[in-house]
């Protein structure tokens, strides 16, 4: 049966037809397969910090908390030139269950130089079990800016983090 529309005629499609839609949708199945693949690992790469980095432990110092939620103080001594490090977090949760949300802080160290130098702290934080994952992008006076990783021991009362210079 064929039918004429726009001045076209339409019928059955042809073996040849049949068999070009047949290829393509084989190649925009590959494509697609192809492209979540990329796409997958571009993402997964997306948050793995490289290149320098040093270590900065702390111990907990102090402990409090709140119905709008908690403050953490902690010191340490940090290679890299700071020194004597002394911290401050205040954590928000944005959750219902409480274990993540968002973080401020400051950071003061001081050298054996004499040298003082302030930051900004600010970053995310997820709890699990008695570990709590922290991801931190700060911003020092000396001009310094930092991505940090870390985990809080709630135990144990430690902060450990790798730090990753940014230039």
């Amino acid at each position: 049966m064929i039918k004429q529309c726009a001045g076209l005629q339409l019928g059955a499609p042809t073996n040849r037809s049949h068999h070009m839609m047949q290829k393509l949708t084989k190649v925009f199945g590959t494509l697609c397969i192809s492209l979540g693949l990329l796409f997958a690992t571009l993402a997964a790469q997306a948050f793995e910090p490289t290149g320098e980095s040093f270590p900065a432990s702390f111990k907990m110092t102090s402990w409090t908390s709140s119905a709008s939620g908690s403050s953490l103080t902690a010191e340490g001594v940090v290679g890299e030139g700071y020194g004597k490090v002394y911290l401050s977090y205040d954590f928000v949760s944005n959750s219902a269950d409480r274990n993540k949300g968002n973080f401020s802080g400051n950071l003061r160290s001081i050298n054996q130089d004499g040298v003082m130098i302030a930051a900004t702290l600010q970053g995310i934080w997820k709890r699990n079990g008695k570990s709590v994952m922290m991801y931190t992008l700060d911003e020092f006076s000396n001009g310094d800016m930092i991505y940090a990783e870390g985990v809080i021991d709630l135990i144990e009362g430690t902060l450990n983090f790798t730090a990753f210079p940014i230039d």
